[in-house]
């Protein structure tokens, strides 16, 4: 999928982010895109996912039972910022 728009959408005044623009800029933070489509990245604390969805994402931990969902945000709510950080995603 190509973006579309080169500047960043905008919807009531505030910037957001494409689906598209957030694989980018995950991939360039060394997260690694797995078979169904959603962004993995190692740490110290386990295994990060950025779980994608058509109009959200979710950050979750692997845990011994499974997936724990650590924040979430609409695409609408999410914005990269200055110092190259995800800002939006809410408990």
């Amino acid at each position: 999928m190509a973006l579309l728009f080169a500047e960043p959408e905008v919807m009531n005044g505030f910037a957001m982010i494409t689906k598209d623009e957030l694989i980018k800029w995950a991939t360039n933070q060394g997260w690694k895109l797995d078979r169904f489509g959603h962004l993995k990245k190692e740490s110290e604390n386990g295994t990060n996912r950025l779980k994608l969805s058509r109009i959200a994402a979710r950050h979750e931990i692997h845990t011994p039972f499974g997936w724990a969902r650590i924040r979430s945000g609409y695409y609408k709510d999410l914005s990269i910022t200055a110092d190259g950080k995800l800002a939006g995603m809410t408990r």
